[in-house]
Formats: C-alpha cells, structure tokens, sequence
C-alpha cells in the first residue's frame, strides 16, 4: 500500500490522523478483554505499522490521548445503533478516513452508509478494503468531497442520497481542526439537507487548543498537529455549542463530557476530561405538520 499512499495523499494529516484513529482502536486488542471498550478487528490492518507505531508513542507520553478516540468511537457506535433501532434509515460520515463501522456494526451492513471525504483518503480506503475484502461494499457510497469549497448538499443528493428519509450524521475527530465559521456553516447545512435528521460529532474544550491545561502530553499533541501544518485551531464550551445549535434550529441536544464516558464504559472518572461528545436532533415540521426547509447561504 505504499505505493498508493506516495502516489495520492495532499495532506499529511490525511495519512497521519486517520491511521493513528485506527490503530488507537486496533490497541484495545491488547488489553485484558474486561479493559477493552471497543473492538475494531479492521483497525490495525488500516493503521498500519506506521500509525500503530504513533499509537504506541502517545500512549507513552499519556494514555489519555488514545482512549478519548476509543471513547469517541463507542459513543458513537451506540447512538447510531439506537438511531438505526429508531427507524433511521441512511448514514452519512463527513470526514470518514479510515472508519470501519460499515463492517464492524452489524446494523451498518444493511443500512445506506455514505462515506465523504477527500478523493486521495477515499482511493487509499477503497483500495485497501478492496484488497482485503475482494470487492468493496455494495451498501457503501463513497462521496468525494472538499469541506472548504464543495457543498455537501450538491454532493450527497449527487450521489442518490435521499433528503427525505431519517438520516444519522457522523462527524467524528473533525471539528477540532476547524473555525466556529465552518462550524456553524457545516451543522447548518445539514440541518438544511435533511428535515428529520440527528448528528453526533465531538469538540474538545478551549483551554485544551489554548494550552492553557495541564493534560499531559497536550503541549506535544499541538506541537505534532502543527509540525504537519493541520493544527487544532477550534475548542468550545458544552454552553456555547448547546446555545449554536440551538441557534441552527437543533433540539434534544445532549452534551456528554469524556468523564462521563468513561465512567460508562471503563467505570472510573479518572481520565482527563478533554473531549465533549455532543447528539441533537433536527425536526422542521411547523403547527401545520408540514415539512419547513430554511436555505443558507454556502
């Protein structure tokens, strides 16, 4: 796979941050199986020895660092089994990478999963998971995209995305390199898209892209984002994003903080709280009943 890593990557976090995600997942192999919060049997194949290799250093210098991606994920992987068992009936990850929950979630095998991402990431995964699989899968819809100028809408119903059903919004590990302008753009453009809709997406505290904690290890996390030139540029308040999202026309907004999710899974409160996991909901019915669809602007 080398090959294909030289020959289509345009960014170095592209390979970097979406191995690194997979392989922290792939390291709960190898914890006693109590210990273990998720398991992921295509995580290390995608990490590769490099991304395992970043794994291993950052579990060194606080293994804090990988358990949040663990505990992002899990959290994850259980609201979108309670919205499949709600009815929901498409799923859309924006900034997918490497993410292996179209085989490893037996509700994602038959349900339409759309996959955005970069096109140099998405000729990596599909050959790779091609390579491994022998054909790539059939449920699976792979949409390029560039977050920065393409619009989402244009590019989902492109590929048959149909606005109308009950549709699941993953946005996983992406907001942290983003501005409250993208933000806000972004969550309203999918509030737009899809009159019945959720998402569930993670941000991370201001003080943490500030260095103004004293997590261990965070000062070399920001100095590594930033020695490949993707650095963490946006943090927020549980308080201010509950009050844009209810500004963008979300409800049953629900914010849990990595404490909490950790005394969930992994039944202890000791870890350092440096990740928010937040899940709202978007119904435009007015008193009439009738579907509601607001246009913002691109």
């Amino acid at each position: 796979m080398r090959a294909v890593y030289d020959r289509t990557i345009e960014k170095s976090c592209g390979f970097l941050f979406a191995r690194w995600s997979a392989g922290a997942k792939a390291f709960e192999s190898y914890l006693p199986p109590d210990k273990q919060v998720i398991s992921d049997p295509l995580g290390g194949y995608y990490a590769g020895k490099e991304g395992m290799k970043i794994v291993g250093l950052m579990q060194a210098i606080n293994p804090s660092i990988r358990k949040a991606i663990v505990l992002r994920a899990r959290f994850i992987d259980d609201y979108a089994r309670h919205s499949l068992d709600d009815g929901f009936e498409q799923v859309v990850l924006l900034g997918a990478g490497y993410d292996s929950r179209f085989l490893r979630l037996p509700e994602f095998r038959s349900t339409r999963i759309y996959e955005l991402d970069l096109l140099s990431t998405q000729v990596i995964k599909k050959s790779m998971t091609l390579k491994l699989l022998g054909s790539l899968p059939a449920n699976v819809t792979y949409v390029s995209i560039d977050f920065s100028c393409d619009s989402i809408s244009q590019k989902l119903l492109a590929a048959g995305f149909q606005r109308h059903r009950k549709t699941l919004f993953i946005w996983e590990g992406v907001t942290l390199f983003l501005n409250q302008d993208i933000l806000e753009k972004t969550l309203g453009r999918i509030a737009d898209i899809c009159p019945d809709s959720r998402i569930v997406f993670d941000f991370v505290p201001t003080e943490l892209i500030n260095d103004e904690t004293d997590y261990k290890g965070n000062r070399m996390l920001i100095k590594l984002c930033a020695d490949i030139k993707e650095p963490l540029t946006f943090g927020c308040q549980p308080k201010k994003m509950t009050d844009i999202l209810t500004g963008l026309g979300y409800n049953s907004i629900n914010i849990t903080s990595m404490r909490e999710a950790n005394r969930i899974y992994s039944g202890t409160d000791k870890i350092e709280d440096s990740y928010y996991f937040a899940t709202a909901e978007i119904r435009k019915i007015d008193s009439s009943h009738n579907l509601i669809r607001k246009s913002l602007s691109s």
